[in-house]
């Protein structure tokens, strides 16, 4: 953020996008216009978005006129923000953040001038601090989740390209309810190093190598490797209970494979980091986290409800992967035939 006589200037570098305020109090419709025009030809290169501070309706017009003139319209979003606090879009693309926090400009405390330079100074340290993090994150190199990654490689070439032997030794080692609870225990771990296809492992791989190399840098390697493999378990035990309860209601016997049980394990315990009241991550990547995370968590509880996904390895690797996380301590970087269910 950076203060300039009545303009003040906030970027999100990593989001490409810039916004500028302008005071137009003792302003003429002219000033203003020269103001916009100036802010506009330094723009090189993102979103822009301009916000006019007070001015009424003459603001507005020269507003409206500067978007209609603007060389790239498609980038700029323009608004005004009224003498009674209301934020109006006077024209241009939507910055929602901005519009949210409008909303509740009426319950906002007024900053004194003295109070400014200390939030400027806060916000530059949390930038330091989120850099450091994510530099001192890149250089930690994520062995086990590539260890993980490729025994699950390994396990499907060699059972799935090896005929109906492969087949044979697949069925032994997925998780069923009925085998697990006749005694073949090692069912609720073995079936998360299996896959029903290669579309099927490739997508769990591609989850498993985005979100774990982050979390195995910050819990560390045998803490990471604990919480995975808890996961499967938790996720194997509840699809056998599920399919427990299922089998006594007269429903069909089903087997379940595949590393999402243990993949939901990982976003669950990187929940728990992100709204822990201990601080493991940099407020700037925790709040950006945060808001993605909960995103992929919607998105991934939809999926689990449609046909041929079990759910309850889903919700039961989660959970253990949670309740992992919440009370571990982090070690944040100086920073007819049956059916086979897939997970």
């Amino acid at each position: 953020m950076a203060v300039q006589d009545r303009l003040a200037v906030l970027e999100w570098p990593d989001q490409g996008r810039g916004l500028v305020v302008l005071d137009t109090a003792g302003s003429s419709p002219g000033d203003l216009r020269t103001a916009v025009d100036r802010v506009l030809q330094a723009h090189q290169a993102g979103l822009l978005f301009v916000v006019a501070v007070g001015g009424g309706a003459e603001a507005q017009a020269v507003l409206a006129d500067a978007d209609r003139e603007a060389p790239n319209q498609n980038h700029l979003g323009v608004y005004q923000l009224t003498d009674d606090g209301r934020l109006l879009r006077v024209a241009g693309r939507r910055l929602i953040p901005l519009e949210s926090a409008a909303k509740r400009l009426a319950q906002a405390q007024v900053l004194t001038p003295d109070e400014v330079p200390d939030l400027i100074e806060r916000g530059r340290r949390e930038r330091v601090e989120a850099a450091a993090f994510a530099q001192t994150v890149s250089k930690r190199f994520p062995r086990f989740t590539f260890v993980l990654i490729a025994i699950c490689f390994l396990v499907f070439a060699f059972l799935d390209g090896s005929g109906p032997q492969g087949q044979a030794v697949k069925a032994w080692l997925s998780d069923g309810s009925r085998e697990v609870w006749q005694g073949q225990i090692w069912r609720v771990f073995t079936y998360a190093f299996l896959h029903a296809n290669s579309i099927h492992l490739l997508v769990n791989m591609l989850a498993l190598y985005s979100l774990g190399g982050f979390l195995e840098s910050l819990l560390g390697g045998r803490r990471y490797l604990a919480v995975y493999c808890a996961a499967a378990v938790g996720g194997g035990i509840a699809t056998a209970v599920a399919g427990a309860v299922r089998a006594a209601l007269g429903g069909p016997p089903s087997y379940t494979v595949g590393a999402s049980g243990a993949i939901w394990g990982l976003m669950g315990a990187t929940l728990a980091l992100v709204l822990g009241r201990r601080r493991v991550l940099p407020r700037l990547i925790a709040r950006s986290l945060r808001q993605r995370l909960l995103l992929v968590l919607v998105i991934n509880v939809a999926l689990s409800f449609l046909p041929g996904i079990d759910l309850y390895a889903h919700f039961g690797g989660g959970l253990v992967g949670f309740l992992m996380a919440r009370g571990s301590r982090s070690n944040p970087p100086a920073p007819q035939n049956p059916d086979h269910l897939e997970t």
